[in-house]
């Protein structure tokens, strides 16, 4: 603590905490500050949360950019996965028609391809799960009162490609099975 009188400033700052709202807070103190020296002049008188906002608005601007990166990957990876879901299965038409000409049920050959849609999705959750666990730390440094590790949006988000990369499989995997078994194996690959 050094008094004022000893070592001068061009500025001050006081610092005010209050039971009432800033406003009249702020004209009460403006009046006594006056009634005390009126050649005193009284500049931005701010809240605490004014003073927050300011220091931390260019973090949240990248913030923002981030999380509007962050979606367009979501979907750029939604519409990467289903395409690639479905050109697999679809690749398998021919294999398709080859065991629904053979007598296999219909359950039987969704069952094999959702099957192996759920062994690629578990690499790929697996995967992509240890890729975040390892970027955590560069993210760490632009968020401010949010944890790095936010367990929905990590299951919120494998939930959703998961889902994609099952429909990707269901839906060509469910044409090829109710397709007729000879133009199914008409088909080329």
């Amino acid at each position: 603590y050094v008094p004022f009188a000893q070592d001068p400033s061009k500025s001050m700052i006081f610092a005010v905490r209050g039971a009432q709202d800033p406003p009249p807070l702020a004209s009460a103190i403006r009046s006594h500050i006056q009634s005390i020296d009126p050649s005193l002049p009284l500049a931005n008188i701010r809240t605490f949360d004014a003073v927050i906002a300011e220091s931390v608005a260019p973090r949240r601007l990248s913030v923002v950019l981030l999380g509007v990166f962050a979606a367009v990957a979501v979907l750029l990876a939604t519409v990467g996965i289903y395409g690639v879901m479905s050109f697999l299965v679809v690749q398998r038409t021919h294999e398709i028609g080859v065991r629904m000409a053979l007598g296999a049920q219909r359950a039987d050959v969704m069952r094999l391809v959702i099957g192996r849609a759920l062994r690629l999705i578990a690499i790929g959750t697996a995967i992509g799960l240890l890729m975040a666990l390892f970027s955590m730390r560069a993210l760490q440094a632009l968020l401010y009162r949010v944890s790095a590790v936010d367990l929905p949006t990590f299951f919120f988000v494998t939930f959703v490609l998961a889902l994609v990369a099952l429909a990707a499989s269901y839906l060509p995997a469910q044409r090829a099975t109710r397709a007729d078994p000879m133009v199914a194996l008409s088909h080329n690959t």
